[in-house]
């Protein structure tokens, strides 16, 4: 028997129906959310922007399994076309459409989707190098035996010039590089390594490393175990792509690398892009902030590097971070007035000081997370305290750099999950400022990921008599300007994988820095630690001992240390005891002045003085740097000279070598023979020094003797005008070193007539006439006498004497449709053509001293030359068509 329902039974039983159906819809949505969220994660920023514009373009594909993955793309009906990539696991894809890419995000195959390899650009290029400013002049005198040697650096973009005089013999495998060199990479190398061969200016860092090359066309890292096994320590990237800022398949990439080969720094430009806007994620529209030109530099275990202006401000252009996520980016700064790029360059070279340090005292390179920790606990303040998204943790600074690996100022240890360990520093008495860095390189990020960071450590400072802790400062990551822009704050830092501790005025006494694993999944995890004692007071960092500086001209001075307030600069001449002044009224806080040197030449010492110390300066050079002249090269030898430089003893003659200058001989004259057979194994080019002092000053340019114009006494021999109604002749010599005399001749044939002598030779340029040229043609030559009674002699010059009656034409027989050449007194003329039977066949107003006639047109036969020249005058004269 059916049961029949009432009409309030039939209500319950519709509802509960309805709920059952809700419940439903809403768990079937539950269950599609997360898939559109996933699968939106695993679209790079960039491509996001791509679906909503409806555009086709190529992606890189991070898959789980290649083969199954294929499987799955045939079955989908992908017509594109897969191609493999330097690192596993990643392919591209061709011609992807919008649903395309829609399917392989959500594809169970697909961990991520980036953008495919871009063209990269190089970042600006050297445009005035100013190593002071990184205190590069004052390690390298602080540690001479430091200069690169046994090292070796990659620059990746654009081949360099192995050939360039400031890198020759130092590039491994050149015949690799091809034939097209950029002058960017050039001069990045020069800043990295350059040996000084074309000058001063043409001195690197790491004078004595060598360089490799490699190809930027592949954004993808270089395989890094190819790298190290050949020696490579830092690959320098002095590029972009423009504005990309997230943690990408690259970024991952390279932090894969970077942990793989663990004494491997790779060294970033931030970019050059400081004035514009990330157009995606979280800080879109923001100018002035997140801007790093290419996701590889937002890689955790690398360094990226902005630029520092002369005056010590961050350039305007320099990019910024932070990173997607908020990480500090970049991390320091160098000075780099060209852009980034030449900023990267300066602490790739720094950094190989800094490897080479370590490797002489311990035998084996340092792991690259302790170079990364010398340099960023040894930089100074360059924007808002501490550290910002501007400068990072400050101004690259060689001289503490080096210091600390020398002072042995660091620790090497590992931390496991929820682990601590404790490590004991004494802060001596006077310290004005401690600091301590720690820097682990982290596990490669999951670019789908909200954070990068996967190993997090914390670092605290501790008081070991009271207990009182400090903690790292920490920067606002909310997306405004002005919230990224406030100072740093201490807290928890579960962002980076570099922590600063910083404590001004420290009561003397134990300290402990505290590292603890807060989260370690994939431990235990290796780290670095740096520290510093900033005492009280300051030194000289530019100039040091020996260096010279410019008499008489501008010289950008440095200082540094905690001196403070209104500040007096003076100066001595060593060997006296009055100092004088400079100027009053200085900001000791400015750390620089421009000073006007005086036009001194010896040794000096420089001394500023505040209401809180003095610093003199060690005793350095005023000099003028000389300029080195050809004064001869004959055949037998080459006669050098230069002006003479007050208060120098002695001066050295410098030669390019197989890779260096290298001392060639030392004289107490301003004027030296080297004779060929010296030369002969040596490349030809020079540079003089003086000594001052017993100090080598700074050398010439180098300079090649085989100038052009430069011959055996003989700089130019010319006829004022090769046509001419007299034969006046210029000589310019190039020196007079024991000539007797000069005697201009006149050749014809065999037989050579002096026409006027000049002796004794006091000058070095002369006018030359003969007196009575002949008509037409006449050959000139110049017949040197030195006082030993050897001559030399010029090339033969041509003149053509024409007076009001001369007239000539050549060729004569002209062949039809040769040009006819004529030659008459005078610029200008009206030339006339007659045939034979007296009818003008060609009229034309020329100009020059010679004339030229079209003969195209003419028939064979003897024709009549006629011209008329501006003072009236007419000549005439044959010529034979034939």
């Amino acid at each position: 028997m059916r049961k029949r329902w009432n009409s309030k039974e039939l209500v319950k039983l519709w509802i509960l129906c309805l709920g059952v159906v809700l419940v439903s819809v809403q768990v079937t949505f539950a269950q599609q959310q997360p898939a559109k969220q996933r699968a939106a994660q695993r679209l790079a920023p960039g491509l996001q922007q791509s679906i909503r514009n409806s555009q086709t373009r190529a992606v890189r594909v991070q898959v789980k399994d290649k083969a199954r993955f294929l499987l799955w793309l045939a079955e989908a009906g992908y017509e594109g076309n897969v191609q493999t990539t330097t690192t596993a696991g990643i392919l591209t894809l061709t011609n992807v459409s919008e649903k395309a890419l829609q399917q392989l995000a959500a594809s169970p195959h697909v961990t991520y989707i980036d953008k495919p390899n871009r063209q990269a650009r190089e970042e600006i290029e050297l445009r005035d190098a100013d190593f002071s400013i990184n205190n590069i002049y004052a390690s390298l005198q602080a540690f001479p035996q430091v200069q690169g040697q046994g090292m070796i650096v990659s620059v990746k973009e654009g081949a360099f010039d192995p050939n360039d005089l400031d890198l020759k013999g130092r590039a491994l495998s050149p015949e690799t590089f091809g034939s097209t060199f950029t002058s960017h990479a050039t001069t990045m190398a020069t800043i990295i390594a350059g040996a000084g061969n074309t000058g001063p200016k043409g001195k690197g860092i790491a004078t004595y490393a060598r360089l490799s090359y490699s190809d930027f066309s592949e954004l993808f890292p270089d395989n890094g175990q190819a790298l190290t096994s050949k020696g490579i320590s830092v690959q320098n990237h002095s590029y972009g792509v423009g504005v990309e800022n997230y943690y990408g398949l690259e970024s991952a990439a390279y932090d894969r690398e970077a942990l793989q080969n663990p004494a491997l720094l790779h060294v970033f430009s931030s970019g050059n892009s400081g004035d514009k806007a990330d157009q995606v994620g979280a800080y879109a529209g923001i100018t002035g902030f997140a801007n790093l030109t290419g996701q590889f530099k937002n890689s955790k275990n690398t360094l990226s590097v902005g630029a520092l202006e002369l005056n010590g401000k961050i350039g305007v252009l320099s990019s910024k971070g932070p990173a997607l996520d908020g990480r500090v980016k970049p991390e320091l700064v160098a000075y780099g007035k060209g852009g980034t790029s030449e900023a990267a360059a300066v602490v790739s070279g720094v950094a190989l000081l800094v490897q080479q340090t370590y490797k002489d005292l311990n035998g084996t390179l340092p792991p690259a997370a302790l170079v990364k920790a010398a340099l960023i606990n040894s930089a100074d303040d360059a924007g808002r305290p501490e550290v910002d998204f501007e400068a990072g943790f400050g101004n690259t600074n060689a001289l503490g750099a080096l210091r600390t690996i020398q002072q042995n100022r660091f620790i090497v240890g590992s931390a496991a999950h929820a682990a601590t360990q404790m490590h004991t520093i004494t802060v001596p008495a006077g310290t004005q400022k401690l600091k301590a860095t720690l820097v682990w390189h982290d596990a490669e990020g999951n670019p789908e990921a909200a954070l990068a960071l996967i190993n997090d450590l914390d670092l605290e400072l501790v008081n070991t008599g009271t207990g009182q802790t400090w903690k790292p400062w920490v920067l606002s990551t909310y997306p405004h300007p002005d919230s990224l822009a406030l100072p740093a704050r201490r807290r928890p830092d579960h962002l980076n994988n570099i922590e600063q501790v910083t404590l001004d005025l420290p009561a003397p006494g134990t300290y402990q820095l505290k590292v603890t694993g807060y989260n370690v999944p994939q431990g235990p995890q290796n780290y670095s630690l740096a520290f510093e004692f900033i005492q009280s007071g300051g030194e000289w960092v530019y100039p040091v001992a020996g260096l010279s500086l410019q008499s008489g001209e501008v010289n950008r001075i440095r200082w540094q240390g905690t001196l403070t307030g209104q500040a007096t600069l003076e100066y001595k001449v060593a060997g006296t005891s009055e100092w004088h002044l400079i100027a009053d009224d200085l900001n000791a806080e400015a750390r620089s002045y421009d000073w006007e040197a005086p036009a001194l030449i010896g040794r000096a010492q420089l001394r500023l003085r505040t209401a809180t110390g003095t610093i003199t300066s060690e005793e350095f050079i005023l000099s003028r740097q000389l300029k080195l002249n050809v004064g001869y090269n004959c055949t037998d030898e080459v006669m050098l000279h230069w002006t003479k430089l007050p208060g120098a003893e002695t001066y050295q003659l410098w030669q390019v070598g197989s890779t260096h200058p290298e001392l060639l001989q030392a004289t107490s004259d301003t004027l030296i023979i080297l004779h060929k057979t010296q030369l002969q194994a040596l490349p030809e080019l020079l540079s003089v020094a003086p000594i001052i002092s017993g100090t080598t000053a700074r050398n010439s340019n180098f300079i090649s003797y085989n100038q052009i114009g430069i011959g055996c006494y003989i700089k130019s021999f010319i006829p004022e005008r090769f046509v001419a109604s007299q034969a006046d002749l210029k000589l310019e010599l190039s020196s007079i070193y024991k000539l007797a005399s000069v005697t201009l001749e006149r050749v014809s044939g065999d037989n050579v007539q002096p026409v006027q002598t000049i002796a004794p030779v006091t000058q070095l340029n002369y006018s030359l006439q003969d007196p009575a040229p002949g008509p037409g043609k006449n050959l000139y030559r110049v017949k040197l006498l030195t006082t030993q009674g050897l001559a030399f002699y010029s090339h033969t010059e041509e003149l053509l004497f024409a007076d009001d009656t001369f007239v000539q034409a050549y060729p004569n027989p002209v062949v039809a449709g040769e040009i006819l050449s004529v030659v008459a007194a005078g610029d200008e003329a009206v030339v006339q053509l007659y045939d034979a039977l007296g009818k003008l066949v060609y009229e034309a107003e020329e100009f020059g001293a010679i004339k030229e006639i079209p003969t195209h047109k003419l028939r064979s036969g003897l024709y009549i030359i006629r011209l008329k020249n501006e003072f009236g005058n007419v000549v005439s004269g044959k010529v034979l068509v034939q």
